[in-house]
């Protein structure tokens, strides 16, 4: 009886482990909560409206959002569900974008784009990267974040197919 038991007892806990129950809504799968939320956001340089674009992306678990502003008028705003498997690529690839650490920008140095991650859950920051890039500073950064939410950001058509330069 006692063994028969304590392998009821194993198969219960694996089944738990397996299933994501019994974890406060966390997916241990991904690396994130079921409330987390991703905000990547690229901040243009100083060129011409018709050419300036900033862009904000938003994936929280359910849904996906871009929008793409030129010095804050909105030019193209979209929104599509997240798939789950790119959920579990940002969440188990989330060291890696908090591992980045920026240098700040050169005195004097304006005119640069930037770039930021935020994961947040609930209350709990999980990464805040904010990166300026102006005379080659932060080399390579710019590259390592936009890698890391390339899956989520492949959701959407490029930017210059959602807001050309002849919409701004």
């Amino acid at each position: 009886m006692r063994r028969r038991l304590l392998g009821s007892v194993s198969a219960f806990a694996v089944l738990v482990l397996a299933t994501g129950c019994g974890g406060g809504g966390d997916d241990a799968a991904t690396g994130l909560a079921d409330d987390a939320t991703v905000t990547y956001t690229f901040r243009d340089a100083s060129v011409p409206p018709p050419f300036h674009r900033s862009v904000t992306l938003t994936v929280a678990r359910d849904t996906s959002r871009i929008v793409i502003d030129s010095y804050g008028d909105v030019l193209a705003d979209t929104s599509v569900a997240t798939p789950p498997d790119v959920w579990t690529e940002l969440g188990t690839s989330i060291d890696e974008i908090s591992r980045l650490t920026p240098s700040p920008p050169g005195e004097g140095c304006t005119g640069g784009t930037g770039r930021s991650v935020t994961v947040v859950s609930g209350t709990q920051t999980l990464a805040d990267v904010d990166v300026e890039f102006c005379a080659n500073s932060n080399a390579g950064l710019d590259s390592a974040m936009d890698a890391w939410i390339k899956p989520a950001r492949d959701l959407f058509p490029s930017t210059e197919e959602l807001a050309p330069p002849d919409k701004g």
